[in-house]
Parts: structure tokens; C-alpha cells; sequence
């Protein structure tokens, strides 16, 4: 069970990775005639542009009637605390700015910051960060996001081995109370060496965000299941 919460985890903790852009001069030099050299003034205009654009696009929007996929985002200064097995993990929102939600997750001794994009109909990871632990003045603008999103909810795909939307309307029992309305979205993963089959399951409350994970893991008759279980908020 120890590898299976493992598995639990890095579903919780939701990954994404970069990449790293790096200039060299000699790429950019050309000798002999009819060539061009790119000066350092030339080039930190660029970056700057490139910055100045990402900033824009990646800028949150105000959120004044939260509609669809918005309405499961998690308020400022909820924290949640989930069993994952014989072990505890808190997730705290520390800020939320329009339709971007910053949050600390804490597993044990390791802490992860996440910020994530709430539209009405999809919910995506711009940043997920090991770097900043035990860090508390922190904030999304000072924040660089992943070089691409990663979708973690989104109503229209249909992907197979995606996360799909499964239901809006579920009715979820926790040791934390009884949820309506929750949100429910599924991923398969089918081996392509073995007959194992991985089942996730995520549940969203209304104003909570992220509830509860059930995974199961198939292989052949032989079944695993274990779930990341909210016990309390506050």
C-alpha cells in the first residue's frame, strides 16, 4: 500500500513542468557581409516584450458572478485537511486573485504551491512549485507560470485517458459532512504492457474546490482502492 499512496500523491499534488529559454551570441552572429548582429540592448527589449505579453495573457480576470466550473472555486483562507491512508495532508488557500486561486499543499514535510485558473467551463494548473517551501510572503503576480497549462477540468474534452467531466450533480458523504452538487471528473490509464488499469476519480464541492480522490488500481481480478478523503475544513 505504500507504493499506492505514492501513486495518491502525486495525483494530489498535481504536477507540470517548463521549459528553460537560453540566448547564445554565437547562434545570433553572423560573419561576413550582409549579416547582422543582435546587440544586448536588442535583446533585453525582446525578453522584455515576451514578458510583458505572458504577463497579459496570463493575467487574472475578474470573477463578479461566478458561473459553471467557477462555482467549485476554493474561497481565501479555506484550509482542508485530507486522511491519505495513515497519513495527513492540508491543502490552504493563501490567495485568491479574479479567477486565479494560490494554495499551499503540505504532505508530511515536503510543501507544494499551486496556482490555478478557474474559467466556466475548465479549471487549469498555470503553477505548481516545490521551491517556495516554508515561504509565506508570496503572492500569484510574483509567480512565473509553467510554460503551458496543464488541464486539469475541462466540460468539452472527451479525451480517452483525459480527466473527463462525469457528473455536476453528485451527492458526496465525507467525515467532513454531506456535499451536494459535487462535481465529479474521471481519468482511465490503460497499461499498454499489462492488463492494469488505473481509475481516478476527483470530486469538487461548491465554494471547497478538490474533496476527495478514489483510485483504483485493476489488474486482472486483483483490485486496489484507496482514496484521499477530506475529515475537516475550516
Amino acid at each position: 500500500m505504500k507504493k499506492l499512496s505514492g501513486l495518491l500523491l502525486s495525483a494530489v499534488l498535481l504536477g507540470g513542468c517548463g521549459t528553460a529559454v537560453t540566448d547564445s551570441a554565437e547562434d545570433n552572429q553572423v560573419n561576413g557581409t550582409g549579416g547582422t548582429e543582435t546587440t544586448e540592448t536588442e535583446a533585453t527589449e525582446t525578453e522584455t516584450t515576451e514578458t510583458e505579453v505572458e504577463a497579459s495573457e496570463n493575467a487574472p480576470i475578474e470573477v463578479t458572478d461566478p458561473t459553471g466550473i467557477q462555482l467549485y472555486m476554493p474561497e481565501v483562507g479555506l484550509v482542508k485537511n485530507f486522511q491519505v491512508e495513515e497519513f495527513e495532508l492540508t491543502r490552504e488557500v493563501l490567495e485568491v486573485s479574479g479567477n486565479q486561486v494560490l494554495e499551499e499543499i503540505t504532505f508530511g514535510e515536503a510543501a507544494t504551491v499551486e496556482v490555478t485558473e478557474w474559467t466556466e467551463t475548465s479549471m487549469n494548473m498555470l503553477i505548481e512549485t516545490s521551491e517556495l517551501e516554508g515561504e509565506r510572503d508570496i503572492s500569484i503576480e510574483g509567480l512565473v507560470p509553467m510554460s503551458a497549462p496543464v488541464v486539469m477540468i475541462d466540460e468539452a474534452n472527451s479525451t480517452e485517458g483525459e480527466w473527463i467531466v462525469t457528473s455536476n450533480e453528485e451527492t458526496l458523504e465525507t467525515q467532513a459532512g454531506t456535499f451536494e452538487d459535487v462535481l465529479v471528473v474521471e481519468q482511465v490509464l490503460a497499461s499498454e504492457s499489462s492488463d492494469q488499469v488505473t481509475t481516478m476519480t476527483r470530486y469538487f464541492a461548491p465554494g471547497l474546490g478538490f474533496i476527495q480522490e478514489k483510485t483504483v488500481v485493476a489488474n486482472g481480478e486483483d483490485k486496489q482502492e484507496s482514496v484521499v478523503a477530506l475529515v475537516s475544513y475550516e
